[in-house]
């Protein structure tokens, strides 16, 4: 075409191949065109809208997590203001602050401390890289293994296939807990005193004991033999009663029981509530229970308890009582551990975040609007 043909000669020879030739023509510069716009994008994409400590947030990630801010905004601007989301809502200035810029900050805000954390993370060796397409690398890698883990019929925590925001939190929450073990063993290693103090935080909280009551426990049923008379209950209440007054004689709960069977079993137990039997008698001995809840003390006999839960008359004398308390640090060191390193892991990365260098490229930032 450009070797001296001219637009006559073109027309006067390709006559009977006119049709195709527009075609092809148009099909050239429509691809073109399309090519263009992909590369055009794909360059809008890298734009480089903020540095943190040199490490670059490109337009694309901005704008993803810009996307990710929007409800949230929305809904405070919603219970602050009251404002209506509409087609003015973003730009709409709100004492001295517009949505559009409260969802810019916000995802500027997670923006850098994802990147302060994938740094620390690659210090460590955790990661290769910070950049979003180094997270998108991974995100196929873990998806071709779940995939993988699928077909040979492997077990697979969540979808099969992660999205980027499923992807990212996933991501993020293995690195953050690699993090927390790798700076335990020096940065965040926990002393004597940093244990304790947790565990004087956490105790109201976390570790009370209902402490421990050993007591004997007479009981006569009224509905053993039917679905409880009042002629029932009445012979069940009288060897109840009968059983109560030799105990305050001084009879033992176990001889009262034996001298008092007659016509009703009588059942004599030795029992105990502590934490781990509490909730059960709350559940299925609830006057058992209020009975236990008060303060008797060791020694002293309880008045005829009427369990209709159990459909028996019942009566306990207090042998033994631990007083409330808690449970020691060393049965919950794991528990303690893990808060401190929670807290400690935050301050850290706060600190970090504080100290970071967060550079704004204006003639970018500026372009970035909510869609």
């Amino acid at each position: 075409m450009a070797s001296g043909y001219n637009d006559e000669g073109v027309v006067i020879r390709l006559k009977g191949k006119l049709t195709a030739a527009i075609i092809l023509a148009a099909i050239s510069i429509i691809g073109g065109t399309i090519y263009y716009a992909s590369s055009g994008k794909a360059a809008a994409d890298r734009i480089p809208v903020a540095e943190v400590n040199g490490a670059e947030i490109t337009a694309k990630e901005f704008m993803s997590e810009l996307q990710r801010q929007r409800a949230s905004v929305i809904d405070s601007f919603r219970l602050t203001y009251g404002a209506e989301y509409g087609s003015e809502f973003w730009k709409t200035d709100y004492n001295g602050e517009t949505p559009e810029s409260a969802a810019k900050q916000k995802a500027l805000d997670e923006l850098v401390r994802m990147k302060v954390e994938l740094a620390l993370a690659q210090k460590y060796g955790l990661v290769k890289g910070t950049t979003d397409v180094e997270l998108r690398q991974e995100m196929d890698k873990e998806n071709k293994r779940r995939e993988a883990a699928v077909k040979a019929n492997q077990p697979i925590f969540g979808p099969v296939q992660l999205d980027e925001n499923s992807f990212r939190n996933v991501y993020m929450s293995k690195i953050r807990n690699e993090l927390k073990e790798k700076l335990s063993e020096k940065e965040l290693k926990a002393s004597d005193e940093d244990m304790k103090n947790v565990y004087e935080q956490l105790k109201e909280t976390l570790f009370t004991d209902v402490g421990r009551i050993r007591f004997q426990k007479l009981a006569v049923s009224y509905k053993e033999a039917g679905s409880g008379s009042d002629e029932q209950k009445q012979a069940a209440r009288k060897h109840i009663e009968s059983a109560l007054q030799l105990v305050k004689q001084g009879e033992g709960m176990s001889e009262a029981a034996m001298e008092t069977e007659s016509g009703h079993l009588v059942r004599y137990s030795e029992e105990e509530w502590n934490a781990n039997t509490a909730g059960s008698y709350f559940k299925s001995q609830p006057a058992l229970f209020s009975a236990l809840s008060g303060d008797m003390k060791p020694g002293e006999v309880s008045g005829v308890i009427d369990e209709e839960q159990q459909g028996e008359y019942a009566l306990i004398k207090i042998m033994q009582r631990e007083a409330d308390g808690y449970t020691s640090l060393d049965d919950n060191e794991g528990t303690v551990r893990n808060s401190y390193l929670d807290s400690a892991y935050t301050a850290y990365l706060n600190k970090l975040i504080d100290e970071a260098k967060v550079q704004i490229i204006p003639e970018n930032y500026d372009k970035m609007t909510v869609q």
